[in-house]
């Protein structure tokens, strides 16, 4: 949860001194390639505080140990898209900005929120 908490800041950073959210590249929508599109996210957050060990949760590392085709760990969250108007991703609160890969805490995946709570699947799903 600190984690996640941690890169919730630095996108609101991001934000605050852009103006936008962190617009994904084209090419990447149309590609396979996790290995540049976890460059680019790591490369885009990176002057906000999101070093690469903040993208990885503990838990997924003990239990997965999920490795990328040149060895290095991918990223254990996966971020909204948002437009780039101004401010998007505060307009819905209920919009979750990260959500956690997998159910690795036993009540469904975690979810972070724009003020930087965070709720798993079930909590949200109300299961």
């Amino acid at each position: 949860m600190t984690n996640m908490r941690s890169l919730q800041v630095s996108l609101a950073a991001y934000v605050q001194d852009k103006g936008h959210w962190p617009q994904e590249p084209e090419a990447f929508s149309d590609s396979d390639d996790s290995d540049a599109y976890e460059d680019w996210w790591l490369a885009e957050l990176e002057p906000y505080g999101a070093t690469e060990d903040v993208w990885q949760c503990p838990t997924v590392k003990r239990l997965v140990m999920s490795k990328s085709k040149n060895g290095r760990p991918r990223l254990h969250y996966a971020p909204t898209m948002f437009d780039e108007q101004p401010y998007t991703p505060y307009k819905w609160s209920s919009q979750p900005w990260l959500t956690e890969i997998g159910n690795m805490h036993g009540r469904g995946a975690l979810i972070c929120f724009p003020d930087g709570s965070i709720r798993s699947m079930d909590d949200v799903l109300k299961r």
